[in-house]
Order: C-alpha cells, then sequence, then structure tokens
C-alpha cells in the first residue's frame, strides 16, 4: 500500500503556486499553463506534475509526449497522490498511450481504494463485479462501491441502485435501490434523478408521487440529460400530473432526438405522422424514423415497414418496406413476424425473404 507523503499543508503550498498555470489553463491558453507547470514540476510541485501529465494527455498542447505524462504521474503517485494513482490507472485500463495492462489498473485502482479515495473505490468495484483481472466477486463489489457511494461518488450510487434494482447478482430490493437513487439525485446525478423518477411515477420502491416524478424527470432535462427530456415529454404527452401539453413535449424530444436517443426519435415520427399538436409531415416523421432505426429500434423499422407497404405520404415501395418489416421481425417483433406471414400468404413471397419465424 503507498502512503500518503503528500500533506494537505503541501497541497495546499503547491495549488497555491499554481493558481496562475490553472487560470491559464481554464483561458485556454494552454501553453501559458504548460510553460509555468514545467517550471513548478521541476521544482517539485506535484499537482503542477499531474497537472501538465493531464495536458500532454488530452493533447492540448503540440508535441504532447504520452510517455512524459506517464512518468510525472508515476512521480505524484509514488508521493501518494491518489488522483495520480487513478489517472495511471485509467491510462492502462484503457490503453491511453500504451499497451493495455489490466492487472496493473487494477493494482493501481486498489492502491487508491485503500487511500481512502472514492473514485479508486468505485473503480475497484467495477473490477470485481465485471471479473476484470480478477476473479469475478458480488460481495467485494457491493462493498467498495458501496463505500464509494456512502462517499458520495455519484456514478457508484447510481451502480448500487442499478444492482439493487436489476437483481442480477443480488437479489433485488426496490427500496434500498430507490435509496441509492436518491443520494445520487440529489448530488446533481441526472441519471439517479432519472431512475428515481421512475420509481415514483411506477410506485415502485416507493409510493407513487406523480409531482415527484415531475420533479425529478424536470431536474435531469434541464440538466441536458436526453433521458430526462425524454421522460418529460411522456408525462406531457400522457397529461399525468400536468396537463397536456404537446408543444413543451414537442420541444424536450426534439432536443433529446438531437443527443440520438432513439426513443426520442421514433416518438417524433409518431407525433408528425399523426399531426399530434403539429400539421401532419410524414417527410419529417419518416425521417425520425429513419433515425430510430439506424440504431436498432424494432418499433421504427415497423412503421417504417408500414409507411412504404401502403405508401403512406411516399410512393409505394414493397421491397423497402419488407426489408424494414424483416429488420423488425429479426429484432423479435413478433407483430413484424406476423405481418410478414400475411405478405408470404397474399404475395407468394419466397421463404428466403423472410427471416425465420419464431
Amino acid at each position: 500500500m503507498v502512503k500518503k507523503t503528500y500533506t494537505d499543508e503541501q497541497r495546499k503550498m503547491d495549488a497555491e503556486q499554481c493558481r496562475e498555470a490553472l487560470n491559464a489553463c481554464l483561458s485556454k491558453d494552454y501553453e501559458k499553463a504548460k510553460t509555468l507547470w514545467e517550471s513548478l514540476s521541476v521544482e517539485g510541485n506535484m499537482l503542477a506534475k499531474v497537472d501538465l501529465a493531464l495536458l500532454h494527455l488530452r493533447e492540448f498542447i503540440e508535441l504532447s509526449d504520452f510517455n512524459f505524462a506517464i512518468e510525472l504521474l508515476q512521480e505524484a503517485s509514488a508521493a501518494g497522490l491518489s488522483n495520480a494513482t487513478n489517472e495511471l490507472a485509467f491510462i492502462y485500463e484503457n490503453a491511453v498511450g500504451t499497451e493495455k495492462n489490466l492487472s496493473l489498473a487494477l493494482q493501481f485502482y486498489r492502491i487508491t481504494a485503500d487511500q481512502g479515495d472514492a473514485r479508486g473505490m468505485f473503480n475497484l468495484g467495477r473490477f470485481y463485479l465485471y471479473g476484470i483481472s480478477t476473479e469475478q466477486h458480488t460481495a467485494n463489489a457491493m462493498l467498495w462501491l458501496g463505500k464509494a457511494a456512502h462517499l458520495d461518488n455519484t456514478d457508484a450510487c447510481y451502480w448500487m441502485g442499478a444492482l439493487y434494482r436489476d437483481g442480477q447478482y443480488i437479489e433485488p430490493d426496490p427500496s434500498m435501490a430507490s435509496n441509492f437513487y436518491e443520494r445520487g439525485a440529489s448530488l446533481g446525478h441526472s441519471y439517479c434523478q432519472n431512475k428515481l423518477g421512475i420509481m415514483y411515477r411506477d410506485g415502485n420502491g416507493r409510493d407513487e408521487n406523480l409531482e415527484q416524478a415531475f420533479a425529478l424527470f424536470e431536474l435531469s432535462a434541464n440538466s441536458g440529460n436526453e433521458w430526462g427530456q425524454y421522460l418529460l415529454a411522456c408525462m406531457y404527452i400522457e397529461g399525468s400530473y400536468q396537463p397536456i401539453n404537446l408543444d413543451a413535449a414537442r420541444e424536450l424530444l426534439t432536443l433529446s432526438a438531437r443527443h440520438g436517443l432513439a426513443e426520442a426519435q421514433l416518438e417524433l415520427g409518431v407525433i408528425y405522422g399523426k399531426g399530434q399538436g403539429v400539421p401532419v409531415d410524414r417527410i419529417k416523421s419518416i425521417e425520425m424514423y429513419k433515425l430510430a432505426a439506424e440504431q436498432n429500434s424494432a418499433t421504427a423499422h415497423f412503421n417504417l415497414g408500414i409507411i412504404y407497404l401502403n405508401g403512406e405520404g411516399i410512393k409505394q415501395d414493397i421491397e423497402s418496406g419488407i426489408q424494414h418489416m424483416s429488420q423488425a421481425a429479426s429484432l423479435g417483433m413478433d407483430e413484424a413476424k406476423e405481418v410478414l406471414v400475411m405478405l408470404k400468404n397474399d404475395h407468394g413471397l419466397e421463404s428466403d425473404e423472410t427471416p425465420t419465424l419464431q
């Protein structure tokens, strides 16, 4: 175990010396920051070594040198700086400028976890959960993830919530899941806000409370979270808690769709296809369905199949309709499989034009 030889007093002193360089970095004057941090690094300022390493690793400067960055991080890690050790672990886990070495990454995460670092605890728990370079061990995973969550690591809060909600590795416990989601949500984690909102909406792990669900989705949406935007839009469409507001829903779905969320793209396709609160726009509807279909949305493929088969707003195209319906069927949509059977019976399609029906 690496001892913390780097005292709080030394950290404060080094941080004060790094202030000018940090301000230059925040102003995106990376070359000035580099010059200042280089000078401080030579003098033994450990925070400067870490920040200078990150400039190289993030390639914010010309002639970035990953090997030099790793050397700087190794010096800072040896002095007991957990953020340097975490960066080294990340580098070896993700092969950033060096060969992947999961065993070494695990070793570094364990060091920072033993030092009481929440980020290291989270990642050590993650390695145990998935058996990355170690034997899969649910109890150890829960131990370290739980410790990280109680140190307010929001990712750990989310993972602990998911573990108790899904019951993949442990017995499901919706109440415990909601507690961890609540902790993460209170710390501003938008995905925890979404999950806790869903629990309030559905009365699962928490008593049904649409007001709370709406408030949590709104917090998440306002932070720019695509799922929060989608979930809030659905409440406006359904008129749950607030009156139906299709304009607000469409605005939220448009934002979410721009983030690439297939569910939002699909919902917009329905809105424009049916003219819900807007004039019918088949072209826009098809555009949205195609975007969702590119992400393997079975429903989007099914809807495109119907549009092409029936020639709804566009020229009828049986071949394209069959292709999309086949895609929906291959993604497990039973309704699409039934349509293909009918097409085969009605149009005498060859069996190899349809997927195997189950």
